[in-house]
């Protein structure tokens, strides 16, 4: 019986030893599943090709892309949704949620944070005011009151401008012209139907390099009025982060605080090295943020995450 139970665990480890020798690594590795969104160009959106890409993609896949016994995917869905799946524990991690500790808690009492950790931050993003020249007659520097009196144009459901600007709006002291999308938003601003609008900096200028590109007709136009177009205030900035779900986590993803250890050293890393600069450079028409930022006439700076 003893020389059976020795040729048993013999073969036992001969088989183990075999399956770690012919199974590549990557099927050994955890995969995790990241659930992002493909409607924020140049942070996260699909090109020509209909592949998933963007600054927060590429920074995210190149540092799981380095860390030890991992892989992972992207799972494409509604913010809302996303959102919802961290917020019930069925999403191991969200890309890229702005610090929101303090106000995306539980239902149920005590409240929490149904998010938690936030990794490093991956990149800023800063909120600006974009107007035409026409109105820099005049010294724009406290927000939203020295804006009384213009239009604004701006997407739906978009609340970076701030409570005070929404109250001024519905008090009639600021007339608003709501549209679908940054894209929208972009092209009344170039036909000039408005004076001003307030929007994250890089995918406004993204999406305003895109529309002069593509509206051939018009393209001369486009160019023209897009020289008439500049920041006038920046008024807050947010970090973009990997939000883990707090939610049943040491049941479900019993290894997301080895996961969330080595990705902050990989971002870390490639800060430290300054890749984190040269992807996100490869999203960036640096020439038309120069333009929309050379008369900046100062600034009403918060940190709003």
């Amino acid at each position: 019986m003893g020389k059976l139970f020795r040729q048993i665990a013999r073969c036992t480890l001969l088989v183990s030893v075999m399956w770690h020798v012919l199974v590549p690594p990557t099927l050994l590795a955890q995969e995790v599943e990241i659930y992002t969104y493909d409607i924020l160009p140049p942070y996260a959106y699909r090109n020509d090709a209909g592949e998933l890409t963007g600054i927060y993609i590429e920074i995210t896949k190149t540092a799981i892309s380095r860390m030890e016994g991992y892989s992972f995917k992207f799972r494409v869905v509604p913010w809302s949704r996303a959102k919802f799946a961290v917020k019930q524990g069925k999403a191991f991690a969200i890309l890229p949620p702005y610090f929101h500790a303090h106000d995306w808690l539980t239902d149920t009492e005590p409240k929490r944070p149904y998010i938690w950790p936030y990794s490093q931050p991956l990149y800023t993003q800063h909120d600006v005011v974009i107007c035409h020249e026409r109105i820099l007659s005049k010294k724009r520097a406290k927000w939203p009151d020295d804006f009384q009196g213009l239009g604004f144009v701006m997407f739906r459901g978009d609340g970076r401008a701030g409570e005070q600007f929404a109250r001024q709006v519905k008090e009639g002291k600021i007339k608003l012209t709501l549209v679908n999308s940054v894209k929208d938003t972009a092209r009344v601003m170039l036909l000039e139907r408005t004076d001003c609008t307030v929007t994250s900096r890089i995918p406004f200028a993204w999406h305003l390099v895109n529309t002069i590109e593509q509206a051939s007709y018009q393209q001369q136009k486009y160019k023209k009025n897009s020289l008439k177009l500049k920041e006038v205030l920046f008024i807050s900035k947010n970090t973009g982060h990997l939000g883990y779900t707090d939610i049943d986590d040491e049941k479900n993803f019993p290894y997301k605080k080895d996961f969330a250890i080595k990705f902050d050293i990989e971002l870390y890393k490639m800060k430290q090295s300054g890749e984190l600069d040269d992807i996100a450079t490869r999203f960036i028409d640096t020439e038309y943020v120069k333009q929309l930022t050379e008369h900046s006439q100062g600034s009403n700076i918060k940190d709003s995450d």
